[in-house]
């Protein structure tokens, strides 16, 4: 369970957030003991959960800047934990799984003293002149440099030519993201904690829509009747997504990629931006756009690019197709703020409408429901919307005095209409 840490006085979470590194060490020698053992009841080595803690105390370092108070602090760290002791079972699982298929040995940690510890953060402090962005890349570094090392020794004994320049080419891939060779095992992962009951949830209603930012600066705009999950701690466990419904997505360069669920197709997104459909009537079929950079889509065993402008549908048996203009307008044009339908059903265009706007349209007769439609509409006026149907539809819509809205069909009284006008001119 979650350790009770010492309290955090505003004097010194208003020094921490202000980058004195003074008040991070007041803070990690009060509490680098708790969030040890907090870490050791999830990994049971007190040494590796030394480091767990002490990589706890330095992620709230670098993200110090988003966090609001001593409370939001103390959550972080929480948190903080349990996604690095998740990262070291990982880590530990993957360096055994690699002494039973090549033998040898890897290196194990010792417990040390606080003092010792602190003396590791300064000098990680130093190396980085206290900026986040290049500690990332100086951890990152290194974790491909241990891995490198790793491998070579494991396959030290194997001295054949051709072994050595396997053992080469692996040390040179070490640097490449472990998501780009197993996706299945990423999302997997991912899948299972977006399925916990605690997994964050955002939910709009029809006719409304909402923007959130998230932990890591992923921005999400919901469209209207969607929902969008995300795991708890976000981006400690997992920086993963669920959607349902429809978004854009814009997502940061990261040391992994986002990764977005829709329906059973998975869409990894780094330094690019998407909008992505996939409601339940849409029979399992995903729409999206690359909107800047490049995506990329992953459905079964099949695995797609889909670059800067372009878009796709994927059928639900995991085939890609180009989404024709007028269905990609009426799918993604909502992110500029308009309902655009050309040559759209207007069974369809009802369907849409009660979304978008959250206003039903009872047609009284549905002998005409397959007429062509052609309108844009602010989605800010539902009034404007009614008027572009009525004229784009050739339909009548009457509003009772409960709120309901019928329609009519009126192509005959449009016809006379356009006929007069003709005959007078």
């Amino acid at each position: 369970m979650p350790a009770n840490l010492a309290p955090v006085t505003p004097e010194l979470f208003a020094d921490f957030k202000g980058g004195k590194e003074s008040a991070l060490e007041q803070l990690f020698r009060a509490n680098f003991e708790v969030l040890t053992q907090e870490a050791n009841e999830k990994i049971q080595d007190m040494a590796g959960a030394q480091k767990v803690a002490a990589s706890a105390l330095m992620d709230a370092w670098d993200r110090r800047a988003k966090l609001e108070n001593a409370a939001a602090l103390e959550q972080f760290l929480h948190n903080a934990i349990g996604g690095e002791a998740a990262h070291e079972l990982r880590r530990r699982a993957a360096a055994h799984h690699m002494t039973d298929t090549h033998g040898g040995g890897h290196a194990t940690l010792q417990v040390e003293t606080a003092d010792q510890w602190w003396a590791k953060i300064q000098g990680a402090l130093r190396s980085a002149q206290a900026d986040p962005a290049e500690l990332a890349r100086r951890r990152a570094e290194a974790s491909r440099h241990e891995a490198a090392k790793h491998l070579q020794k494991v396959a030290a004994p194997k001295r054949t030519g051709l072994y050595v320049v396997i053992v080469l080419v692996i040390a040179v891939l070490a640097g490449v993201p472990l998501w780009y060779f197993n996706k299945g095992a990423e999302s997997t992962k991912a899948g299972a904690l977006l399925n916990r009951d605690d997994a964050h949830v955002m939910h709009t209603k029809d006719g409304q829509r909402g923007a959130v930012t998230l932990e890591d600066s992923t921005a999400v705009k919901l469209g209207s009747n969607t929902i969008v999950k995300y795991t708890k701690s976000f981006p400690l466990d997992a920086r993963a997504i669920e959607l349902i419904g429809s978004a854009d997505i814009k997502a940061p360069k990261g040391n992994s990629p986002l990764l977005v669920k829709m329906g059973t197709f998975w869409v990894y997104v780094s330094d690019a931006e998407f909008i992505g459909r996939n409601f339940p009537e849409d029979s399992g079929s995903v729409m999206l756009k690359a909107v800047a950079g490049t995506i990329t889509v992953k459905a079964g065993q099949a695995t797609k690019e889909i670059k800067e402008g372009a878009t796709a549908l994927v059928l639900k048996n995991g085939t890609f197709m180009e989404l024709s203009p007028d269905r990609a307008q009426l799918a993604f044009d909502w992110v500029s703020g308009n309902f655009v339908a050309e040559h759209q059903p207007l069974r369809k265009v009802l369907a849409e409408m009660k979304r978008w706007y959250g206003i039903e349209i009872t047609p009284k007769d549905t002998s005409f429901l397959d007429r062509p439609v052609s309108m844009t509409a602010s989605l800010d006026s539902s009034k404007t919307a009614i008027a572009a149907l009525e004229e784009g539809g050739a339909v009548k819509i009457t509003l009772t005095a409960e709120g309901h809205a019928t329609l009519v069909d009126n192509a005959a009284n449009v016809a006379k209409a356009k006929k007069a006008t003709k005959t007078r001119k």
